[in-house]
């Protein structure tokens, strides 16, 4: 990492979140790259299934990173890229350019309202409560998450080593898509093992993981039990955006995609 992209991310991160993303990002061997609210706990959680039952690694962990450190196996790291900073400058695609990327992408109108509910229920990092502001807030909303994933889709296009994983292929064909991605990892399963990683990352238990606080991490937490906007397994329904999205506001959004979004993607 370049000297000044290091000081940079030293001040915004601040010192121990800095060293143990130096860390990681040194000790991995491949990074998946996401937006916020594109299914990264979900495949995070299938891949630790699958360390812990395919390469018998006893504790499952969220940070999956950790279950294969100092382990004759690929260390995978899963990242935001910078998105949850906002105007943040460190560029990602330079850090992570000797490494394998998976980027993981999602449908920016079901991005969009998941991050709103995230913002505003969980993570109360936005104040406002319309929906219709937060999707035309710079800082924010729809063109925080155009300007990343068409940085990504730049690279997508540009790079060998990388590969494009859709979070509604990876919900239509869950296995599939598993497998896949494991195989560009340099990782295997058995067909039993892929099955055991899928149901642990269903919607069902990844839900009661949720309640329980399985994991004892706040990342895993609803903002508010009763209220079932602030669960992190919210509304894992394909197109649920459009029952949620007022007409104009969607209109807004698609328009928006069709006109700037990197085809690469296939959302426009």
């Amino acid at each position: 990492m370049e000297v000044k992209s290091s000081l940079y991310g030293l001040r915004r991160y601040g010192l121990k979140s800095f060293l143990k993303n130096v860390f990681s990002i040194a000790a991995s061997d491949a990074a998946v790259v996401s937006f916020q609210k594109s299914g990264r706990t979900w495949l995070r959680l299938m891949l630790g299934k699958v360390l812990e039952e395919q390469y018998k690694i006893k504790k499952l962990r969220l940070d999956t990173e950790y279950m294969t450190l100092f382990k004759s196996l690929p260390n995978v790291l899963f990242s935001h890229g910078g998105c949850t900073k906002n105007n943040n400058t460190l560029d990602f695609r330079k850090v992570f350019k000797d490494k394998k990327v998976v980027v993981l992408a999602r449908d920016p109108r079901a991005v969009i309202v998941s991050l709103f509910y995230d913002h505003t229920t969980r993570n109360i990092w936005y104040e406002g409560n319309n929906i219709s502001e937060f999707i035309r807030d710079g800082q924010w909303g729809l063109p925080k998450v155009m300007k990343f994933m068409n940085a990504w889709g730049e690279e997508l296009q540009r790079r060998d080593n990388i590969l494009l994983i859709r979070y509604e292929d990876l919900y239509t064909d869950t296995k599939k898509e598993l497998k896949r991605f494991l195989e560009f990892i340099g990782l295997t399963a058995t067909e039993e093992v892929l099955d055991h990683a899928v149901e642990y990352g269903s919607v069902k238990n990844m839900r009661k993981m949720e309640l329980k606080n399985e994991f004892k991490d706040k990342r895993m937490l609803p903002g508010d039990v009763k209220n079932k906007n602030s669960y992190r397994t919210r509304n894992c329904k394909l197109g649920s955006f459009r029952e949620e999205l007022k007409k104009e506001d969607l209109d807004y959004i698609t328009k928006v995609i069709n006109e700037q979004l990197h085809p690469i993607f296939n959302y426009n």
